[in-house]
Order: structure tokens, then sequence, then C-alpha cells
């Protein structure tokens, strides 16, 4: 007879060691799986980070130019309101009398002033404060002796405090 060899020890041994590497390698597997996530995470959040600062330094800039394109449109209205002046002082320029405005700093005597001056093409409206009613008669006579003026014609004096206020009518005529 054979002598019988009990192998179920062994066995059991094979099994055991079996499943403690089957738990080592689930254990290997588990570390490895967070040690990824957290380097994944880590990577994500230091992306996640220049994205960020990015953007900060990108609305930053964006926020530069908003201020230089208002500067620059605050110019154009400027340019624009600059323009429009430009055209009214060159439409003035072709009216006839515009000479005897240019003129009329040297025609006022210093003792008077004005205050309004209306223009159209067939007359020239001057209201006024002079200190007496010889200031007024004075800038009469400048005013006869100027070319291209018609008689000037004393609308309207009043006596004011100080002085007398005055209103002239002048004709416009072509020089010729």
């Amino acid at each position: 007879m054979m002598a019988g060899v009990n192998l179920l020890p062994w066995r059991e041994w094979q099994r055991e060691r079996s499943a403690r590497r089957l738990q080592l390698a689930l254990l290997a597997a588990v570390v490895s799986g967070a040690v990824l996530a957290l380097a994944t995470a880590i990577l994500l959040e230091r992306q996640l980070g220049d994205y960020l600062r990015e953007g900060a330094a990108t609305s930053e800039r964006i926020t530069g130019l908003e201020t230089v394109l208002a500067d620059v449109a605050a110019l154009k209205a400027r340019r624009d309101g600059l323009l429009e002046q430009r055209a009214g002082l060159l439409e003035l320029q072709r009216q006839p009398g515009i000479d005897l405005l240019t003129r009329l700093m040297h025609l006022v005597p210093e003792q008077a002033r004005l205050d309004e001056l209306h223009l159209t093409r067939e007359e020239l409206r001057l209201s006024g404060f002079a200190r007496s009613g010889g200031d007024v008669a004075q800038l009469l006579r400048n005013l006869a002796q100027a070319p291209g003026v018609q008689t000037p014609e004393l609308q309207e004096v009043t006596s004011a405090r100080g002085g007398e206020r005055f209103q002239v009518l002048l004709g416009l005529r072509e020089p010729s």
C-alpha cells in the first residue's frame, strides 16, 4: 500500500497565497488609482489656476482697451464738433459783412461794449452798453465810415445804471 500524501494543507496554503496576491494586487490598483487621481487633480488645479490668471490678465487688458476706446470716442466727438465749428466759420466767411466783424473791434470805442451781434445777409444788429451817449454817438460815426455799411440806424437807447443801453441796425452792402 502506498502511503498517502495529504495535499490538503498545501492547497489551502496555495489558496491563501493566491488570495493575498489578489488582495495585494487590488491594494496596489487602489493606491495607483488614488495616486493617479491625486496627480490628475493637482495638474487640473494648476491648469485651472493658469487659465484664471490668464483670464484676469485678459480682463485687465480689455478694461484698458475699453478706456482707450472711450478716449478715442471722446476725441472723435470733439473732432466732429470742431469740424462743425470749422464748417460754420467757413460759412460765416462767405457771408457779406464778415470783414466788418473783424474790423468791428477797432470801431467800437473803449467805453462801449457789445453784448449781442446778429448777422444776416442784409443787416447786422448790434446791442451793447456804453458809459455815455457820446460813446454811442462815436460808435455810430465810426460805423458810418466803415466800408460796406449803409448809414447805421440807432434803434433804441435806454438809460441804465452806469450808462446807456443801445441797439444799432446796420444795412450791409457788397463792397465795390
